[in-house]
């Protein structure tokens, strides 16, 4: 079992195993949280055994307000996200940077190139992988 938690330990879930893999995506809002995500869905997928503690997150929606980002609304740490367009809404990817014990030489760091900058503060073996939604408008601040 790992473990996990905000800075204020406000906000708590637990998984069952460590995730063998980890995302470092680059764009706009990912870039600013700074987050890994380990996913809930998908391949490699990570086990929920306690879900994020519930009424202690507030919710940013952004874009094509597909996920929710939460974070602790205490002292602020981006938690996890959820897809809101599930009915009822589920987690869809936790911040790994939260999971307590985790060694990141054990995990597999992947990148994707979201901000089609080829840009990351992270290094990773592999080369980051392409993007393929459209890079955006130049003359935005994004």
């Amino acid at each position: 079992m790992i473990r996990a938690a905000c800075h204020c330990g406000a906000v708590r879930f637990e998984l069952e195993a460590p995730p063998t893999w980890v995302l470092d995506c680059n764009c706009t809002i990912c870039s600013r949280y700074g987050a890994l995500w380990a996913y809930v869905r998908g391949e490699g997928k990570v086990t929920l055994t306690a879900p994020p503690t519930s009424g202690a997150t507030e919710t940013y929606i952004w874009g094509d307000r597909e996920l929710a980002f939460h974070r602790c609304k205490t002292c602020g740490c981006v938690t996890h996200m959820e897809a809101i367009e599930a009915d009822p809404p589920a987690v869809y990817g936790l911040n790994a940077r939260l999971l307590v014990g985790l060694d990141p030489s054990e995990v597999e760091l992947r990148q994707v190139d979201h901000g089609h900058s080829g840009f990351f503060w992270t290094a990773s073996a592999e080369p980051p992988r392409v993007s393929h939604q459209p890079p955006p408008d130049p003359n935005g601040w994004r």
